[in-house]
């Protein structure tokens, strides 16, 4: 089960059971999380779920949106996160995730060959980077660092490369249009298993997939 607890000065004002796919969060009275105090906007952020995991997204907050004192636009959420909103948090708790959500975090190792993603005998899966073709970073490398990684812009169209112990996924997050990968859209709310060369397609970015 997953849930948010809203606390405010460190005391418990709520919980709510999420058993919606998208919440919005804000001073408005229609917000699904409503938050009647002027340190919110009136829409603030939302959270959105995609698969088994929730999203949380700043929506060009007055005060913005912070995890671990960090402010920022759009981050995968995991067991035991505090969000602070203006004077509040929510707490978003996962019980039936969170196993898979540590086994995102499984050190990554070096080594391996082309083709599908190579995995060593305890099941690790190996660094990857993207060369970036097209887009605002093109011409440059970069390696996937921690278990996410975000492609695009937040008000557009957003995808995140997530590693699993099977490999790395690419799923779809937000925006009009479906990511692709060598010229087929991802549909799948679980996203598709990337392998050494994929081309990556997200609005105007262009990526190929490398393993170290």
């Amino acid at each position: 089960m997953q849930r948010i607890v809203l606390l405010k000065d460190r005391s418990v004002l709520d919980t709510l059971e999420l058993d919606q796919k998208i919440y919005t969060i804000g001073r408005d009275s229609k917000s699904n999380i409503h938050l009647d105090d002027p340190s919110v906007s009136r829409l603030h952020a939302s959270l959105s779920m995609v698969g088994n995991q929730f999203f949380i997204e700043d929506h060009k907050s007055t005060n913005g949106t912070y995890l671990n004192k960090k402010r920022i636009t759009m981050h995968v959420l995991k067991d035991g996160d505090e969000v602070a909103l203006g004077h509040f948090n929510l707490r978003y708790e996962d019980d039936s995730e969170r196993q898979a959500a540590s086994e995102l975090e499984e050190t990554m190792v070096l080594g391996g060959g082309r083709g599908h993603p190579h995995r060593d005998p305890h099941h690790q899966v190996q660094q990857a980077v993207l060369t970036f073709i097209e887009g605002p970073h093109a011409g440059e490398v970069k390696r996937i660092e921690g278990s996410l990684y975000t492609l695009g812009r937040p008000g557009g169209d957003v995808a995140v490369v997530a590693r699993r112990p099977q490999g790395y996924f690419l799923l779809h997050i937000g925006g009009n249009s479906n990511p692709k990968i060598n010229g087929t859209e991802v549909t799948s709310t679980r996203g598709v298993q990337l392998n050494e060369g994929d081309i990556i397609e997200v609005g105007e970015i262009r990526a190929e997939l490398i393993f170290e």
